[in-house]
């Protein structure tokens, strides 16, 4: 990977978003499921769980993956954006400020990992820019750059290094740890930020919830935030495992459930049944209650909730 330019592919794409400019973005999410993982202690690769075979044709590096991957779909051009760091990926949701720079929220999916925002420097633009990881505690969104820590400095040879490695530098530097970070949602009426984090069951969290980050000031640029759970999982609320999520043109919070397959319809998740998609409401008198419109078959689940014009 180092020097390499270029990244043949991509794989194990998860949610996205569009651009202000019209192109596509996808998530390049369980890269490590196909490609394993590098060990940066010896530069082994640990083996990937999957074993189809398919890697003795396509014999790439892993780091050629876990990226954010823009496409422009009149075009066919594609980048994979470097600056947004390398974890499992799964959404990147964009906010536009008012000088055409943008912000874009992602989510690492994994136990423990973290809640990142990528506030570019150019408008219109991904190509460069700074990566921020959430300290909840804190209220902070820490600047994932080697020339601010000096942790990162001790650890890592540059800033690309940095970034490959994200997961670890974000650690070191302080990141809260939560349990799964999937879909990114920005409430249109409010501003704020609803983070799902699905579960963490290694810790006892079997139901997850749904945060809600409040930027200071209201600006998705602000480097300060509250927080909160919004919803959380359980039988009171009658969901678990909260995934992707869609507000409507009047703000009203869809969502959908990601009870593993493995598990699903056995304890503790069996008063659930399969996986459902919900509607908060946000007038009315049921307004704030959490209502299941569907079920999804055995087995599945609802994935990528949108609404057409």
């Amino acid at each position: 990977i180092r020097g390499a330019k270029i990244g043949v592919g991509t794989l194990a794409n998860c949610s996205g978003h569009i651009t202000p400019w019209n192109t596509v973005l996808t998530c390049e999410e369980n890269y490590d499921m196909f490609y394993g993982e590098r060990n940066r202690k010896d530069g082994s690769i640990i083996k990937s769980s999957y074993n189809l075979g398919w890697i003795k044709h396509f014999p790439f590096p892993p780091e050629h993956y876990g990226w954010i991957v823009e496409v422009d779909p009149y075009t066919g051009k594609s980048a994979k954006h470097v600056a947004l760091g390398r974890c499992a990926h799964e959404c990147a949701t964009v906010k536009e400020l008012e000088d055409k720079r943008v912000v874009v929220y992602t989510g690492d999916d994994g136990n423990n990992e973290h809640l990142y925002k990528f506030i570019s420097r150019e408008k219109s633009s991904l190509k460069e820019g700074t990566l921020y990881v959430a300290n909840l505690e804190k209220g902070q969104w820490i600047p994932v750059d080697i020339e601010k820590h000096q942790v990162l400095k001790s650890n890592f040879s540059s800033q690309t290094e940095v970034l490959i490695y994200l997961r670890e530098a974000a650690k070191l530097i302080g990141a809260t740890e939560l349990d799964r970070p999937e879909d990114i949602e920005i409430d249109p009426i409010t501003g704020n930020v609803l983070v799902a984090l699905t579960n963490n069951v290694a810790k006892g969290n079997y139901f997850g919830s749904i945060l809600k980050i409040e930027e200071e000031g209201g600006n998705h640029d602000s480097l300060n935030f509250k927080s909160e759970t919004y919803l959380a999982g359980g039988e009171e609320t009658g969901f678990a495992a909260p995934d992707n999520m869609v507000f409507d043109r009047i703000g009203n919070l869809w969502f959908t459930s990601d009870i593993s397959g493995s598990v699903i319809n056995k304890p503790p998740y069996q008063k659930f049944k399969n996986n459902g998609l919900f509607i908060v409401p946000r007038h009315g008198d049921d307004a704030g209650k959490v209502i299941q419109l569907a079920s999804a078959p055995r087995d599945a689940e609802f994935t990528g909730p949108w609404f057409s014009p």
